[in-house]
């Protein structure tokens, strides 16, 4: 199975028509998306391997989260590739659906910390997938129209583009992705944004390192180091 991006942006449609129907709290906006990536993986690794993820017990899913042991505390994984039991490859996926400037910087310290503490042990890669919508809604509190839409700019990928560069740590993910994507909301419609409120560099960082397409190309050739090592 290979990343195809209208698969995903027919998974990401059922995830967003979930949130609009049970509300941003429900867990029930992330099991399409997960479904899609938990597939993904599996048909990466093959079927040698064990995915868990956040299954669909109405699509006859028996599937849950796994919990991994970091090296300072456990944590449940979006999507766990395992062996025999053993994790072996982490991903973690965020779909910022509204707020997200108000929270920007909590998103990316939490991956950070969440990254440092699976990777710390040396053995166990962790990957991300943050998606963003474009422009994104901001609601005040307890408000169920938006004020006002934040339109994500340079400023908001910079801290992301600067950390995927860096020289591998345990707190830079193995590989990452941030599609940029807009959504209509009286229709369900997902579609890639034009990136044009985005400079060139950066246009081509989101097109290039941080794209779904070289996501799938380094957890593939993880996939195939891994193998290598262990066969």
């Amino acid at each position: 199975m290979k990343l195809k991006e209208k698969e995903f942006i027919k998974a990401l449609e059922a995830s967003f028509k979930a949130y609009k129907d049970y509300g941003p709290r429900s867990t029930a906006k992330l099991k399409k998306i997960h479904k899609y990536f938990a597939d993904l993986l599996l048909g990466i690794w093959g079927n040698d391997f064990e995915v868990f993820y956040l299954g669909d017990k109405s699509l006859g899913d028996k599937t849950k989260e796994k919990k991994v042991d970091g090296k300072y505390y456990p944590k449940s994984i979006d999507i766990t590739i395992a062996k025999n039991g053993k994790a072996v490859f982490c991903l973690g996926i965020k779909f910022a659906t509204s707020n997200y400037k108000q929270n920007a910087n909590n998103y990316f310290e939490s991956m950070m910390g969440e990254t440092a503490n699976i990777q710390a042990i040396g053995n166990l890669p962790y990957a991300h997938l943050v998606i963003l919508r474009q422009p994104t809604p901001y609601y005040k509190k307890n408000s169920k129209v938006p004020s006002k839409l934040e339109i994500i700019n340079d400023h908001d990928i910079r801290k992301y583009s600067e950390l995927i560069f860096e020289n591998p740590q345990a707190h830079r993910p193995i590989a990452m992705a941030i599609p940029i994507l807009e959504v209509d909301d009286n229709t369900m419609k997902i579609c890639f944004s034009d990136l044009k409120d985005f400079s060139k560099h950066n246009i081509s960082i989101l097109k290039g390192k941080l794209s779904l397409q070289n996501l799938y190309k380094e957890i593939v050739e993880y996939r195939n180091y891994y193998l290598s090592k262990n066969q």
